[in-house]
């Protein structure tokens, strides 16, 4: 079922992934890749460019210590002192070599049955939307009732608009990861950045514009109600977002318009820069070339149960002044005592990072041995997020310091220092999650499971980690 059941959560203790569906853990691959942009920029101070992020002005990283109240509100809104941001002019594609399992690839799994009779659904409630974690009495009485109540994988593949989990062999072990129609349903509203990212970066542009799906292997049906998404008409796509025209406002009106569980979301603004950003569907005739269709043509085929992850180098040209690491064998520094000795300590790996996990650990290690982390699993990304946090720290203090001078007054104490307390002080990786700086997320993320993902059950044991 590639994702960790619900009894392994407790041993993972920040170093093995979750889920490693190629649509998440490109999601992940996402967010270290923007972490280590990060460190560049850290690094290299407010002279040093990126491709993808730029460093916010003053005006951006709002004060919010002084005036937090008890939820992260303050009196100019949520906390958005973050000194990076994802550039204007850098639009976000995702290219899915299969439809995403879940709510999306419903009308796929049903054509592909042998004998595609819905099947009998005890007591679902009249809502065409039911909550598939709640249809029935909190003592389930049968096994039937028992795997609704604990979220459906493939089963009852006549229920629509349901958030399902990972799909899974009948005798698989119980787990609580989400579907990744649903993930990415999510995504529409805490955009790409996870949350650690989301400390250093503003998550307002970091947001899918456009998923790209084969032809194959695509339910506009599906996608609509799954993502409340819409594909533009030929009529409108010469009008386009990007040339000037009017695609954005007639996906909005359409989607408006339509059926998709994300549609009571629309025109949502959240603070922190989280919004309602609904992505676009388009379709592409072009195969990838290991895809199931491609490859069954020519070989028999069974699914791998390794997962390979790649992220390209950091885009800055800081040439290292100490011998780099092995971009496989680098691990995250954990907070530093002293800022100071943050830049001194740097090193940049001189390539990408790339590793292929069985069980949601590197291949040949032990699952759950912290020497078999991802570079994508909590435990690294959260190190490497604190190794951020003192390296702008450090940049205070040296001559990079100087040069942010003209940051404006306080922005280091309610900034900077806010994330490196957070990141630094945190006892465990829950802690960490419900800090006063993740307030505005965790807020949007109640909303949408309240509202649109209905019957979102939390997959909780693995937040009891240190670093």
């Amino acid at each position: 079922m590639k994702c960790l059941p619900s009894a392994k959560l407790p041993r993972a203790q920040g170093n093995v992934l979750h889920d490693w569906h190629a649509e998440v853990l490109a999601i992940r691959a996402f967010n270290r890749f923007v972490l280590e942009e990060c460190r560049q920029l850290a690094l290299g101070g407010p002279d040093m460019s990126s491709p993808f992020l730029r460093h916010r002005t003053p005006d951006e990283m709002r004060a919010s210590e002084s005036t937090a109240g008890g939820d992260g509100d303050t009196e100019n809104g949520w906390w958005n002192a973050q000194p990076f941001a994802w550039r204007d002019d850098v639009a976000l594609h995702m290219y899915c070599s299969e439809a995403p399992c879940g709510d999306a690839s419903m009308e796929l799994t049903m054509a592909a049955q042998a004998a595609a009779s819905p099947w009998d659904i005890p007591s679902l409630p009249s809502s065409p939307y039911p909550p598939p974690s709640s249809p029935f009495p909190s003592n389930p009485t049968t096994s039937a009732e028992a795997e609704l109540t604990t979220l459906p994988g493939r089963a009852y593949f006549s229920l629509l608009g349901a958030v399902r989990r990972k799909p899974a062999r009948g005798d698989a072990p119980p787990t609580l990861s989400k579907s990744c129609s649903d993930k990415l349903a999510l995504r529409q509203c805490a955009s790409l950045l996870s949350g650690l990212a989301a400390l250093l970066v503003s998550p307002e542009n970091a947001y899918v514009r456009c998923l790209v799906l084969p032809e194959a292997a695509y339910s506009a049906g599906g996608c609509r109600r799954a993502f409340s998404a819409t594909t533009l008409d030929e009529d409108d796509k010469g009008n386009g977002e990007g040339e000037g025209g009017n695609g954005a406002e007639v996906r909005v009106a359409k989607a408006k318009a339509g059926e998709g569980r994300m549609r009571s979301l629309y025109g949502r603004i959240w603070g922190g820069g989280y919004a309602f950003r609904p992505f676009e569907v388009r379709t592409t005739g072009l195969e990838f070339a290991f895809s199931r269709r491609e490859v069954s043509r020519s070989e028999t085929t069974a699914a791998s149960n390794l997962a390979v992850a790649w992220i390209a180098a950091p885009t800055s040209l800081l040439i290292p002044t100490s011998p780099p690491l092995a971009p496989t064998t680098s691990t995250p520094t954990t907070s530093i005592p002293d800022a100071a000795d943050a830049l001194t300590n740097a090193v940049r790996a001189p390539k990408g990072l790339e590793e292929a996990t069985l069980g949601g650990t590197l291949q040949g290690c032990k699952q759950f041995d912290a020497r078999g982390a991802s570079f994508a699993s909590r435990r690294r990304m959260w190190g490497l997020a604190a190794e951020v946090a003192d390296l702008l720290a450090a940049a205070k203090t040296g001559a990079a310091g100087r040069c942010m001078a003209g940051m404006g007054e306080g922005t280091e104490e309610v900034g900077v220092a806010e994330i490196r307390r957070a990141l630094a002080n945190a006892r465990t990786y829950g802690d960490l999650k419900m800090s006063r700086l993740l307030a505005a997320r965790r807020k949007m993320k109640e909303d949408v499971r309240a509202e649109a993902l209905k019957g979102w059950t939390r997959n909780l044991g693995d937040d009891e980690f240190g670093i």
